[in-house]
């Protein structure tokens, strides 16, 4: 869908060599920490932004140079940007109007998309009428009066009220998977989507680092930029001899060939044991929802331990060993850095940001 496209809106290089595919019917997700790139990406798509380089496509059409409005494509924005003096059911059904489709079959129309997104009965409410669910969920029915081949969504829960965001986020991926549109949703919440997308694009200082299932980025990020920003922060390098990986803490499972090596350890993969092969201090105890995380330091390492609520753990203080579970590591590539042609500071500080 998207190939080799650079960026730079206003003189600034946001973009820097995209490349993106998304099947038809697939759902995936953009995150990245904020500037990376992601809203730029999704105009230079929407055509609302010119690449300086690359090129966009939907299945064989090549999109390059059409205007936005000969695109098939739809766009939901943060902010719902509806038309305060039409109704919602004249929100929905506005783009209706350019291809002359007559007032009773728009109204018919915008009725039956307003149920579909839960909102039965309220086409003649006007949107100062609405609360913020309710905006983005006409926005959604706008949006899907398209009928696009591909919908574009930037952060389209950001203005939502926390109560309601789960309810709006179940709505959409029931609504995709229904219609099979191909979506791409930007969003700054790691569990947010995982929710929504059935694969997960990072994306740090204008480039994609990697693009996989929620899983896969969990269980194997590609760098250790992709594992801090998806929250995976226990990073330990050392020399690995015979399946075992040394640290001044003491020594960690890694599989692979001898030679120095970097694993990331899952926090729930840590745990308190008097035979453990790590010895680290509990710097602090901290109740998170239904688990407890572990701050742990020790020999220069800093990671954290989580445990289910209610499982007994070493007061804070207290110097402890810890097992480690080898299914809970994963090494990293031989050769890994964080990401193609990314500069390894700005990487880094983008990572440590979240």
């Amino acid at each position: 869908m998207v190939t080799g496209v650079h960026a730079q809106p206003g003189g600034a290089r946001v973009l820097r060599g995209v490349d993106l595919r998304v099947p038809a019917g697939e759902r995936v997700a953009l995150i990245g920490p904020s500037g990376a790139g992601k809203t730029t990406l999704l105009r230079v798509i929407a055509g609302l932004e010119t690449p300086a380089a690359g090129s966009v496509r939907a299945g064989e059409r090549l999109l390059d140079g059409l205007a936005p409005h000969r695109r098939p494509i739809a766009m939901v924005f943060q902010e719902p940007r509806l038309m305060p003096h039409l109704d919602a059911a004249e929100n929905v059904a506005f783009g209706l109007r350019a291809k002359r489709v007559g007032r009773a079959e728009r109204r018919t129309r915008a009725a039956a998309l307003l149920a579909e997104v839960g909102l039965d009965g309220l086409g003649r409410r006007r949107v100062g009428g609405l609360s913020g669910g309710e905006r983005q969920r006409v926005a959604l029915a706008r949006a899907l009066c398209a009928e696009p081949a591909l919908l574009l969504m930037d952060e389209p829960l950001a203005s939502v009220d926390p109560d309601r965001r789960e309810s709006l986020r179940a709505l959409i991926v029931g609504l995709q998977r229904a219609r099979g549109i191909t979506t791409v949703v930007v969003t700054h919440d790691r569990d947010e989507a995982a929710e929504m997308g059935e694969r997960i694009a990072v994306m740090i200082e204008g480039r994609i680092v990697q693009c996989s299932s929620p899983e896969e980025l969990l269980l194997a990020p590609t760098s250790p930029v992709v594992a801090r920003f998806m929250g995976l922060r226990n990073i330990v390098s050392g020399p690995v001899r015979e399946g075992t990986l040394a640290c001044a803490a003491g020594s960690v499972p890694a599989s692979g060939p001898d030679g120095d090596a970097r694993v990331v350890v899952r926090p729930e993969g840590l745990v308190p044991d008097p035979d453990g092969t790590l010895t680290l201090e509990v710097r602090e105890a901290t109740l998170l929802g239904s688990a407890l995380r572990l701050r742990l330091e020790g020999a220069g390492l800093a990671l954290e331990a989580r445990a289910p609520v209610g499982t007994a753990h070493p007061p804070v203080g207290e110097r402890v060993r810890f097992r480690v579970d080898p299914g809970a590591v994963w090494r990293f590539p031989e050769g890994e850095g964080p990401g193609p042609g990314l500069p390894a500071g700005a990487a880094a500080e983008a990572a440590a940001s979240q």
